[in-house]
């Protein structure tokens, strides 16, 4: 590091194992261990710049490998990428397949576990109090050509509830200005609602910024449930969250993470911040917001710093799509039992587009769908579903379901002038029209109906067995 910033020794581990080391499966390390084993990580060593290069190379890596970016030009502390830019990738981090990964983020929600407070935690190895100066101490990156500065994108908010006391996680936009001071913006959900009550109470809002952790707790940050999202994160997890007091702020951080910034915002206090390249794929206008100012760093004796590229890069689109996929194919069921699966498409921005399968009992399930999915997340603004024979992942498939499932005078509908995210840009006075598209075949249509055309699946499976051989590889 290039600081010379007073630093003090964290305390040692000396009461049980439970102190000692990090905790098992639970940080950003052991998730680049797992990728690793599923050779989906590569180390760069060679000389690499957080101005823009970082990015352009997470950018040509859009769809690939995990990236430690191990010789940082002008610090020490590596940068890591591309941690969360598909599906799979949270999935090897909990040894699960994809689809069992959406169930145990259903489970999550339903059934959250406590977490287990430990004493001394490798999160709090290095502990600076004085001469705090982010852009010196780490490689914050500038990442798209017109972001109004360096950001922290990979920054999981920690709040709590000013009057429940209960944690929430939250991944904000983060610019980060000389000095200790922090500009950030706050998607309008529970962490600004909780700065908005502590105007009403005249008393600031105490935060702690996590970079550096494993994928269950950005996914974790994206659920928009009501609970202390430190527990569902270790319902993701599937074991409790270990987590350690902040030295400054009344509140709790996991233990693994591998730097946590400890802060307040006045909410009377609003300064410049953006613009920044966001998930639509256009620029944020630059705003009066929120602003933290930093009174701690803790930190692991060599940090990772980890970082998500803006824009329309698979990381940013995925991280906030996991959760949320989940939560909505929880809030579908409660109405439709039958429905089978969720996904928001990269196409859509992992945002404003889903996609849902559903085994049709009654007639107007469908629409049913369509109307519990708009109605659980405000950035929706299409939905399309199908039968449980049509692969959602497959856009092609999804698309011949509505070229041959779907009567534009029956099977569509239109909600005009509904509340909009203030990141949508086709956002008109705060409002956009919804469309839900109906590709399921009635009832009757589905009773007659034979199978797509194709070769019987026993000649299928013979031909696969024997592939080799045909295309003259077999040894």
């Amino acid at each position: 590091m290039t600081s010379t910033g007073q630093v003090e020794r964290g305390p040692v581990a000396d009461r049980s194992p439970l102190q000692a080391g990090s905790p098992p499966g639970q940080d950003l390390r052991a998730a680049l261990d797992a990728f690793a084993q599923a050779g989906q990580l590569i180390r760069v060593t060679e000389p690499i710049g957080w101005d823009f290069e970082a990015a352009a190379v997470l950018w040509r890596l859009a769809h690939g490998p995990a990236v430690v970016f191990e010789n940082v030009t002008g610090y020490d502390v590596p940068i890591v990428g591309n941690v969360l830019n598909d599906r799979g990738k949270l999935a090897a981090a909990l040894g699960l397949t994809v689809e069992q990964t959406q169930q145990r983020i259903i489970d999550a929600v339903d059934r959250p576990y406590p977490t287990t407070l430990v004493e001394s935690a490798p999160c709090q190895q290095i502990q600076v109090d004085h001469d705090i100066d982010l852009l010196e101490r780490f490689p914050v990156p500038r990442i798209s050509e017109h972001d109004g500065g360096r950001y922290l994108s990979a920054g999981v908010v920690v709040a709590r509830d000013p009057d429940s006391g209960r944690h929430n996680l939250a991944i904000a936009r983060i610019q980060v200005h000389p000095g200790n001071r922090l500009g950030c913006y706050f998607a309008p959900t529970h962490t600004y609602q909780f700065l908005q009550r502590c105007r009403e109470l005249g008393r600031p809002l105490e935060v702690a910024v996590v970079l550096g952790s494993h994928p269950a707790l950005m996914a974790a940050s994206q659920l928009l449930v009501p609970g202390d999202e430190l527990e569902h994160a270790g319902g993701i997890l599937g074991q409790g969250l270990q987590v350690v007091r902040c030295r400054t702020v009344d509140l709790t951080v996991p233990a693994g993470a591998e730097i946590v910034l400890e802060g307040l915002i006045d909410p009377t206090v609003a300064e410049t911040e953006g613009p920044f390249g966001e998930f639509p794929g256009t620029y944020s206008p630059q705003r009066d917001n929120p602003v933290i100012e930093v009174q701690a760093i803790t930190m692991r004796e060599r940090p990772l710093f980890q970082m998500v590229v803006g824009g329309t890069h698979p990381e940013h689109l995925v991280t906030g799509a996991v959760a949320r996929e989940a939560t909505l194919l929880r809030a579908i069921r409660a109405v439709v039992p039958g429905a089978r699966a969720a996904i928001m498409p990269e196409g859509g921005t992992c945002r404003f587009h889903a996609v849902v399968s559903i085994t049709k009992r009654v007639e107007g399930e469908g629409k049913l769908a369509i109307l519990a999915a708009l109605s659980n997340q405000d950035l929706l603004k299409r939905v399309v579903v199908v039968d449980d024979d049509i692969d959602i992942h497959d856009p092609v498939q999804v698309e011949w379901a509505i070229a041959t499932r779907m009567r534009a005078d029956d099977d569509v509908v239109i909600v005009p002038g509904v509340k909009s995210n203030p990141v949508d840009p086709m956002s008109r006075n705060r409002t956009i029209a919804k469309l839900g598209i109906d590709a399921t075949l009635g009832l009757e249509e589905a009773r007659g109906r034979l199978p797509r055309p194709d070769v019987p699946t026993d000649v299928r499976q013979r031909i696969d067995a024997r592939w080799d051989r045909i295309m003259g590889r077999d040894d």
